[in-house]
């Protein structure tokens, strides 16, 4: 059926009213620690999966953190630890909100960064020291590259952004945890969303790494590709030169694309009512900017299927 003139947009700005409604309903129903633990509750967790799970998010995506969460353990199962790093926005009570909630989670929240970064840089980082403080003073996306890069992988790892959320396929996480394999990336749905300088030297490639989800197996062992890149910059950053640097790292150290069938990262549905996707179709879904909207047009009930 054929759209009216504009009438694309009138549906997105209608489905971003109720969408800001279901949030402001969301955190204020998790704001009071009770509810979120009746929540928890209901889900009937009886699963675990033996993955470690990182994320970076600030006081701005705390609801969104939250539902990411929850429905990974509804529907991926307890991982072993949760690491969320803080931009350093968090305040002192989102932050025990998450603790006291979740046994298996842990929140880092630095006031003093540059004093963090040395004496937590990996080894084989430090001729990077000077450009990682620089990125990170710069913008947020500089630290979370900073605390990704340096996470130990004692065991698998999921790295995963705030608005990524997990749905009845994630299942499909655990056979990837025992292939021999050094890792997984979100691919991008399109060619293009990396550092200029870059792309100017490339021709297009079919599977760009998107930085809001990566799994890693093992420690990565190429890390000049990418940090030469880096620094290469001169310290004058886009907003996807982080982005860029994961791209080259991931594909230098061999990792392969998730099925974007089922891991899903979409904006075709911004401009519609409907959903493209359904939850039993999905393991993940990454709500990036064009559709975040869609995260809170639905009520968190029906991303938990509850």
């Amino acid at each position: 059926m054929r759209k009216i003139k504009g009438q694309g947009k009138l549906t997105k700005l209608f489905a971003s009213k109720i969408a800001a409604y279901n949030k402001s309903v969301f955190t204020k129903y998790i704001s009071k620690g009770e509810n979120l633990k009746h929540l928890c509750e209901g889900l009937n967790i009886n699963q675990s999966i033996h993955l470690q799970v990182v994320s970076f998010s600030s006081t701005y995506d705390f609801s969104e953190q939250v539902l990411s969460i929850l429905s990974f353990i509804k529907y991926a199962g307890q991982p072993v630890s949760w690491t969320v790093y803080s931009d350093g926005t968090h305040s002192k009570t989102q932050i025990s909100l998450l603790e006291l909630s979740f046994s298996f989670i842990k929140v880092v929240c630095i006031e003093n960064f540059e004093s963090y970064i040395g004496k937590n840089i990996n080894s084989a980082l430090l001729p990077y020291k000077k450009e990682l403080i620089a990125y990170a003073k710069v913008v947020p996306l500089g630290k979370r590259m900073f605390f990704y890069l340096n996470f130990d992988i004692a065991q698998p790892t999921l790295f995963i952004d705030s608005d990524i959320i997990f749905y009845e396929k994630a299942k499909f996480l655990k056979p990837l945890i025992n292939e021999n394999y050094n890792g997984w990336f979100l691919p991008d749905s399109d060619w293009g969303c990396l550092d200029s300088r870059y792309k100017s030297l490339q021709t297009p490639q079919p599977y760009q790494v998107n930085g809001g989800m990566f799994l890693i197996n093992k420690n990565l062992k190429y890390l000049p590709t990418g940090m030469d890149f880096f620094c290469s910059l001169g310290n004058k950053y886009e907003y996807f030169s982080d982005q860029n640097v994961f791209h080259i790292l991931l594909l230098a150290n061999g990792f392969m694309p998730f099925d974007p069938r089922i891991f899903v990262l979409d904006s075709g549905d911004q401009f519609d009512i409907a959903y493209s996707h359904k939850v039993e179709e999905m393991a993940v879904r990454h709500y990036t900017g064009p559709v975040r909207h869609k995260m809170w047009q639905r009520d968190w009930k029906w991303h938990l299927s509850l």
